[in-house]
């Protein structure tokens, strides 16, 4: 299934669930409506990633280390929520790169230090994830983004994981970020979001 960019948002996903919090409790994936309830996102327990390759073959990873977050969800299963994130949080593991991606040809965080998204709905997808969409604001550019999610009840916690392939090209065609050299045209957006109820 094919999102409304035309990626392929189960392409990638190898299904692996690295939070393992609370051991004595079981895993339970829901298929359904998720729990009613507000949330709120646990930092510790929780990751914002982007990837992409360098010169089309090294693998970079940046790590958003600074981001908070809630949900709230109805008793017919409607959700609302937003994540912000810090866009000088992003860490590659090399400065030089850093610095350019916080820097006024991207990121630009001094002039927009939060990166919002906005979630629109989650709803089941009849298979084993749910599907979710929203709006991730990017300057002042709203880039709609649609994709599986896998929601798991771990005791009083919820997980959701889930990715979607972002094109340099087409989804922030409106930014105008020039192509870098260090990474090719598309990025991979996951997150896995560790919610207690707030």
């Amino acid at each position: 299934m094919n999102d409304e960019h035309g990626h392929d948002p189960d392409q990638h996903h190898d299904h692996d669930h690295h939070h393992d919090h609370d051991h004595g409790h079981d895993h339970a994936l829901i298929v359904g409506n998720l729990p009613e309830g507000d949330w709120q996102v646990d930092p510790h327990g929780s990751e914002v990633l982007v990837k992409a390759r360098a010169f089309g073959v090294l693998p970079v990873t940046g790590i958003f280390e600074d981001f908070t977050g809630g949900m709230a969800v109805d008793a017919t299963g409607s959700v609302s929520g937003r994540l912000v994130i810090a866009t000088a949080s992003v860490n590659t593991g090399w400065a030089r790169r850093d610095a350019r991606l916080r820097g006024p040809e991207y990121l630009a965080a001094d002039s927009y230090p939060e990166m919002i998204f906005t979630l629109g709905k989650i709803e089941p997808s009849g298979s084993e994830h749910q599907y979710l969409s929203g709006s991730l604001q990017v300057h002042e550019q709203p880039v709609p983004l649609s994709f599986p999610v896998y929601a798991i009840a771990h005791g009083d916690h919820l997980h959701l994981e889930g990715e979607v392939d972002v094109d340099l090209d087409h989804d922030l065609a409106e930014l105008g970020w020039s192509k870098p050299f260090f990474i090719g045209n598309r990025l991979r957006l996951e997150t896995a979001l560790t919610l207690i109820r707030g």
